[in-house]
């Protein structure tokens, strides 16, 4: 369910970028709908490959936090260059010193919430006790 939360910020924030040109926008869909395709897909496999097995054997542990690793630089850091791109355009298109104030501010929310999503993210996905 979080997965599909983050996702829906992503497409958000790539969908309603007047920075962003068309083809790069749908690319961009693509990117992430295909990895989170692939991301489910193989996490049910590896889930379905040690289904009902008590104590769950650290080969599963170390499986699942070697793919949830992979994927989660996968979904965040192209966010992170997108987020980065956005910001920098942004910036660079405002003429006053307190819209140039006003845009920094709002780095911090949007760090913020990168944060939370990516401890989720990683809290539900790639937890190794």
């Amino acid at each position: 369910m979080g997965l599909f939360a983050f996702l829906a910020i992503i497409f958000l924030v790539i969908v309603f970028n007047k920075f962003l040109l068309w083809w790069i926008k749908a690319t961009l869909v693509a990117y992430y709908s295909v990895i989170s395709y692939f991301f489910i897909t193989i996490r049910n496999k590896i889930d379905r490959d040690y289904e009902n097995l008590l104590p769950v054997p650290d080969a599963y542990w170390a499986k699942n936090s070697s793919w949830f690793n992979t994927m989660q630089s996968l979904l965040f850091f192209p966010m992170l260059i997108i987020l980065l791109f956005v910001y920098y355009k942004w910036f660079t298109g405002v003429r006053s010193k307190q819209a140039e104030f006003w845009v920094i501010l709002s780095c911090i929310p949007t760090v913020i919430t990168i944060l939370f999503f990516a401890f989720m993210f990683s809290f539900s996905y790639g937890y190794r006790p």
